[in-house]
């Protein structure tokens, strides 16, 4: 087998084991407590509403920078090579447009959309346009209650901080939630919905949801993007021990998720659990 079949396979393997890991941690739409909580739940109030947009903001921000970060660590890498493999600047081209979409809608699907200026900046079109309107509708106590970030997205940011450092580091992250990011936001199109604040929707309108449905109508593409044989990140790998790294960074980093989304489930549970008492 040439040199350059045996790349192929590596990262061809490399990919498979990606998925496998994700399953492993109970990523999918099938198995995961969040996407079924959100999919059965027949009121969600603002209290939980408001603690998961929380959660989400904290968690697209860190990702938005720690993937940026990442790509510096990637570059100083490539910059060391006299001539990097035109695959593994394929991978890194994918990279920055992926995560280019974040920062500045560089998609039409977001751009048609998004608010002008840093107002589109993900995490922050998400705070203006999600999270404001419940805060504004809740009390204090809430409002005070929500602030606190549960233990797994604690864990997850700070994951995505040691990636952060990683050459191979935002190959890992975009490989992981581009491939999970549909499923979350059809989760939130369900939970959000639900929303009701005195007996009355909160978000009504379909231009409320624009984040969302246009999360939902990028993200087959992203995680096609991010998967590609040709061009995705596992392309970036280049020896048997970038792989073996590239595969225990990501399982770790997949567990990290599969923990922070079970505390947007834990957020559904403790409403159903009030309601229950107060039946």
């Amino acid at each position: 087998m040439t040199a350059a079949k045996a790349t192929t396979q590596l990262r061809a393997e490399l990919d498979q084991l990606v998925d496998r890991e994700l399953a492993r941690a109970q990523l999918g739409r099938h198995d995961n407590p969040f996407f079924g909580k959100a999919r059965g739940t027949d009121t969600v109030t603002a209290r939980a509403a408001l603690a998961i947009a929380v959660q989400w903001r904290a968690m697209t921000k860190a990702f938005m920078f720690t993937t940026l970060a990442g790509l510096g660590a990637t570059s100083r890498a490539l910059s060391a090579q006299h001539a990097p493999d035109k695959d593994v600047l394929a991978a890194f081209q994918t990279m920055f447009r992926v995560i280019g979409d974040d920062l500045d809608n560089l998609a039409p699907v977001f751009r048609a959309v998004a608010p002008e200026g840093t107002a589109g900046i993900h995490y922050v079109w998400w705070e203006d346009s999600v999270l404001a309107p419940i805060r504004d509708a809740v009390d204090d106590e809430i409002r005070s209650a929500a602030e606190t970030l549960p233990a797994g997205v604690v864990a997850l940011i700070d994951n995505m901080e040691r990636l952060a450092h990683s050459p191979l580091g935002a190959a890992i992250q975009l490989r992981v939630v581009e491939t999970i990011a549909l499923d979350i936001a059809v989760a939130f199109r369900r939970m959000y919905a639900k929303v009701a604040v005195d007996g009355a929707k909160l978000f009504s309108e379909t231009d409320d949801f624009a984040w969302i449905d246009s999360h939902i109508k990028a993200e087959t593409g992203h995680a096609q993007q991010v998967s590609d044989d040709e061009t995705g990140t596992t392309s970036l790998v280049t020896t048997e021990e970038e792989a073996k790294n590239f595969a225990d960074l990501t399982a770790e980093y997949a567990r990290s998720w599969s923990r922070a989304l079970g505390d947007f489930a834990a957020s559904l549970d403790a409403d159903a659990d009030t309601a229950a008492s107060a039946a």
